[in-house]
């Protein structure tokens, strides 16, 4: 095609866009529930169909315009202090006039649930919703304290901050949890399952508008790892006069943070903008030695070409540095302190002689049946992703739009490990690297012919690049050194229908995914090793067909929400999982050996899931209480044996001792219960509980037991917000999980260790110490663990009770 006709199409299209799409404005007034007037309101606005709001601007005594719009059918989000935030839909045909009320709880919209907005009454399936507002109020900096509230999901922290931290849902292991940035996946394809749990533990908080979570399936929305459910994070879209602010904070464990936000919009907000530039830096963590850092950059920008016509980018960085600590270990306790039943209860080792063990000293064990982590003095992390995405969104008619996006994402990790250190470690300091990228290309079309019924229709193309390098660092003839290069393709095509009925009261969703994967062939490189891939005939996986259905019936005169889904899921094996190598102690040689672990031939882990819920409004909206079941059949999963039970030398076509294979898979089920209270718009009570029963088909963790690890089956959750007078607000913040099973090699063989439930309460204080015109000059401290609770997670020691004092500058 010339350069002409590329030219002539894309000037067709503008002109159609402009052409087809009249310009019209809307306006209207927000009022008190007395009727008066209410200045300084927040007000947003996203089309229906969109992921994005168009535009963002505040009431000016009492009225607000937004100009410049099609025609067509909009959602309205309001909120102001003081009031309840609500969201209404709104045609700009006709004034609006908004009445909000003192007291309830709060009406959001979202976007994670179908693809595109609605608001919290139109979503037929279970989601939760964590704001900005929240988030400050609670003072959390990293993604996975910010969800630690959220009913359903397990948080794991191995060893305070920066440390190793996973998701979980509904019991279902961490890879079955897709993180999103606006909607987008972002996920490391050189971790080990090709999720993102290998940057948890140093995704924060920037410049974060909210986090959206959905519970049960949606691989059919968002493809792979989609499972137990999707975490959104959505970037603050700026827009509306400058404002922004800056925090600094420090306290115990070394900890020191600094974070700068800005956000605005230009040009009677055709262009809007936000960015914001965190600094985290732990000097000490649990032990002393536990050094963490990270620096972080999120910018969002959109231009409104015409009224019809925006682009818009976004950009997510984080640069970090943590030094890991050895793994819980029986090794060097007596074999008396482990008793020979297939559950161990899990002792640790006293905290004094922890430290013995990590200087290498001689110990007094005691009935211990486990060391906690202990210092390694020479174990490095360094790794640093970025996440950039650039979308053309137009609008053809009053019915119909498209939009293109791309998105990059790269992720690269490196582990340095020395001599130093207590049990077994290399004889000099050895290095790997895991390096990845991703290339996302989607185009899709949405079309409204009818109020009641929506269309969204889309093609995905994604290339996954994977990198892992292996050196042990030895002299030659011990020099062991590996390159494997590797990279998959996979097309997706994809549907999405919403029905609307009975006077919006009955929604329905459809929705349905087909995805193919294709194999490069890999590229080796190895020394002083044999390569057992090297005669691999690469052919391409099986393709994944998912399907989804969701179904919800309000009944208005008694406030009572009935919601159904169903759908089935899946998860694309990662490319470590096909071509991983590693290096491993063998106890019997006394050496570090190295072993390839992948399995080319491996196929998608597959998932069927159901949940049913109710949610029910009382008290004139003061109170919502909802309740969720679910059930989720694993059909298959990709599992790793260590034992040579499945995984034989003898047949296995790689020569493998021990890796990855398909394997049965199990069942969860359970129940998920949650309340938000708000009966004056200065106080806010939310609890919640969940139970989770969940089991694997295979002992292939521990042989003998069938349940999952790391679950604990009850866990409940709490959180009080109060404001005190105009000034002060104070929050508290509860945990509670129960006793829970892990695995841990004792007396020969893997045992399941039984470890004791967890209280923990957090308790924040916010203080306003000025406030002018232009500026708000705040002050807060936070006690992390208030009642100093001593507890282990899976074996790693987890912070006492710590405390942090800051200032945070906002100006408007």
């Amino acid at each position: 095609m010339t350069q002409l006709s590329i030219y002539s199409l894309l000037t067709g299209l503008v002109m159609s866009g402009t052409l087809l799409t009249a310009q019209t404005s809307l306006r209207g007034t927000v009022q008190d529930p007395q009727g008066q007037h209410v200045d300084g309101a927040e007000l947003v606005l996203y089309r229906t169909g969109a992921t994005v709001p168009l535009g963002r601007t505040t009431s000016q005594n009492g009225t607000f315009t937004f100009s410049t719009m099609t025609a067509g059918k909009y959602v309205l989000e309001v909120s102001a202090e003081g009031f309840r935030r609500t969201s209404l839909l709104v045609d700009p045909s006709q004034p609006v006039d908004v009445r909000l009320t003192i007291a309830g709880v709060d009406q959001r919209v979202l976007v994670t649930a179908e693809g595109a907005v609605q608001t919290i009454d139109q979503v037929s399936k279970a989601v939760s919703i964590i704001d900005s507002e929240e988030i400050e109020q609670r003072n959390e900096y990293s993604l996975s304290e910010v969800l630690r509230d959220t009913p359903g999901l397990l948080i794991r922290n191995l060893g305070g901050p920066g440390q190793s931290t996973s998701v979980r849902i509904r019991g279902l292991r961490a890879d079955a949890t897709a993180l999103l940035i606006d909607g987008m996946r972002f996920r490391d394809t050189a971790t080990i399952q090709g999720d993102a749990s290998s940057f948890l533990s140093t995704f924060n908080v920037v410049n974060f508008d909210r986090v959206e979570v959905l519970r049960g399936s949606g691989s059919s929305l968002y493809g792979s790892n989609a499972v137990g459910g999707v975490v959104n994070v959505v970037t603050d879209q700026g827009g509306g006069t400058l404002h922004g602010g800056l925090l600094m904070e420090g306290g115990m464990l070394g900890l020191i943070r600094g974070r700068a936000t800005a956000s605005g919009g230009l040009l009677k907000n055709r262009l809007t903008f936000s960015g914001g530039l965190l600094h985290l830096n732990v000097l000490n963590g649990v032990d002393g030695h536990d050094r963490a850092r990270s620096t972080g950059v999120q910018t969002f920008t959109r231009y409104t070409i015409t009224p019809s016509i925006s682009i818009s980018g976004r950009v997510f960085f984080s640069d970090d540095f943590v030094q890991p600590n050895l793994s819980p270990t029986s090794s060097g306790l007596p074999a008396g302190n482990i008793p020979n039943t297939t559950i161990v209860p899990a002792i640790p080792l006293a905290f004094d002689q922890v430290q013995r063990s990590a200087a290498g000293l001689s110990i007094v064990p005691g009935d211990a049946t486990f060391i906690p982590n202990r210092d390694d003095p020479d174990n490095r992390r360094t790794s640093r992703f970025y996440s950039g995405a650039f979308i053309f969104r137009q609008q053809l008619s009053s019915t119909a739009n498209w939009q293109a996006s791309y998105q990059r994402v790269h992720t690269n990790r490196f582990f340095r490990n020395g001599p130093a250190g207590a049990g077994f470690q290399p004889t000099v300091s050895n290095l790997s690297q895991f390096g990845g990228d991703i290339d996302t290309a989607d185009v899709k079309f949405q079309w409204r012919p009818r109020q009641w019924y929506s269309f969204t229709g889309g093609y995905e193309f994604e290339r996954e690049t994977y990198l892992d390098v292996e050196d042990n660092k030895l002299p030659s003839p011990g020099t062991v050194a590996t390159t494997t290069k590797a990279a998959q393709r996979s097309n997706a095509t994809y549907f999405a229908n919403q029905i609307t009925l009975a006077q919006q009261r009955l929604q329905i969703s459809l929705s349905g995914r087909l995805q193919q994967f294709s194999l490069d062939r890999p590229n080796f490189i190895y020394t002083g090793t044999a390569n057992n891939y090297s005669a691999v005939q690469t052919s391409n996986p099986p393709r994944a067909l998912t399907g989804d259905i969701a179904i919800s019936y309000f009944l208005p005169t008694t406030g009572t929400k009935l919601r159904v889904h169903g759908g089935n899921s899946y998860r694309a094996p990662g490319l470590y999982e096909r071509y991983g190598t590693g290096f491993f102690y063998n106890s019997a040689t006394n050496a570090v050996a190295f072993s390839p672990y992948g399995d080319p031939r491996l196929s998608p882990d597959r998932y069927n899931s159901v949940d049913a819920g109710i949610d029910q409004y009382l008290l004139k909206d003061k109170l919502r209480l909802s309740g969720t079941w679910f059930y989720t059949r694993i059909v298959q999963i990709t599992q790793f044996d260590s034992a040579s039970t499945v995984v034989r030398a003898a047949s296995d076509p790689f020569g493998r001792t021990s890796g990855y294979y398909n394997g049965a898979g199990g069942t969860t089920r359970g129940v998920e219960m949650s309340a938000e209270l708000r009966p004056l718009r200065s106080t806010l009570f939310r609890a919640s509980y969940s139970y989770v029963n969940a089991d694997t088909n295979q002992d292939n963790a521990v042989r003998g037991f069938f349940g999952a690890l790391s679950v604990p089956p009850h866990s409940v959750t709490a959180m009080v917000h109060q404001q005190l007078g105009k000034k002060t607000d104070v929050t508290v913040d509860l945990y509670r999980g129960s006793d829970y099973y892990n695995a841990l090699f004792a007396g020969g063989r893997s045992r399941a260790y039984l470890y004791p439930g967890v209280t923990k309460v957090d308790f924040v204080v916010s203080r306003q110490l000025w406030n002018g015109d232009k500026h708000t000059l705040k002050g807060y401290a936070k006690v992390d663990n208030t009642f100093n609770q001593h507890y282990y997670e899976n074996g790693f020691l987890a912070p006492g009770g710590t405390f942090l004092t800051g200032l945070q500058l906002l100006f408007k």
